[in-house]
């Protein structure tokens, strides 16, 4: 049985990043919306251009399409590349000159080259919850995230955004906000109240709960 890697869960900020994608299949127009949701700036190559491909590139002005095979130079200023092609000599093509580059190198169907992988994810913007199972299973990655989807509050948006507000005033108040009683706060009592439309009465009650005497 093959070693799994032992992984460092990140949150990569790659708006305005220049990203490529090589494949334009059915799961090259998926990762691509992945990137393009997270701000980056996507270039997709590929000489062959699948519909689902054709619509992200009418949704979106960022997405750049290249109908050609890989070329090496297509790597030139790229912070990260994913590869989309089930074709193992492109693939590897492509995993030598990353890694040649020190770029950000996944493949869809390849974890064993890859030097990050990309994780199920539930989003509540901004809150977003990853899930990795290090490679070993995709499929799992995905039951878990249906489940977590269907578990986490809708509201869990709006409660992050209320803290975060609070944060910056007392910020701007000069208050260090590093160890502040947090815990005694964000809790389900708090999400019910912003769940119910109160987000004054959250804002207060978070207020008053952290803001010291």
């Amino acid at each position: 049985m093959a070693t799994l890697p032992n992984v460092l869960p990140v949150a990569l900020k790659i708006e305005g990043r220049p990203c490529l994608v090589v494949g334009a299949g059915n799961v090259g127009a998926r990762k691509s919306r992945d990137l393009l949701a997270a701000g980056g700036v996507v270039t997709i190559v590929s000489p062959n251009v699948s519909h689902l491909v054709r619509q992200v590139l009418r949704d979106e002005p960022r997405v750049t399409l290249i109908e050609r095979c890989f070329q090496p130079s297509d790597l030139d200023g790229v912070f990260l590349v994913i590869t989309t092609t089930g074709d193992i000599a492109v693939d590897e093509l492509v995993a030598k000159e990353s890694e040649q580059r020190n770029i950000l190198y996944n493949s869809a169907d390849d974890p064993e080259r890859c030097n990050f992988y990309l994780t199920a994810l539930v989003r509540r913007d901004p809150v977003v919850v990853s899930i990795s199972t290090s490679g070993a299973s995709p499929a799992m990655a995905s039951y878990l995230r249906r489940r977590l989807d269907a578990a986490l509050e809708p509201a869990l948006a709006e409660t992050a955004l209320i803290l975060h507000s609070v944060r910056a005033q007392l910020h701007n108040e000069g208050v260090q906000t590093e160890f502040l009683p947090w815990a005694n706060v964000v809790n389900d009592d708090l999400v019910a109240l912003v769940a119910s439309g109160d987000h004054a009465g959250a804002r207060d009650l978070v207020l008053r709960t952290v803001r010291p005497a």
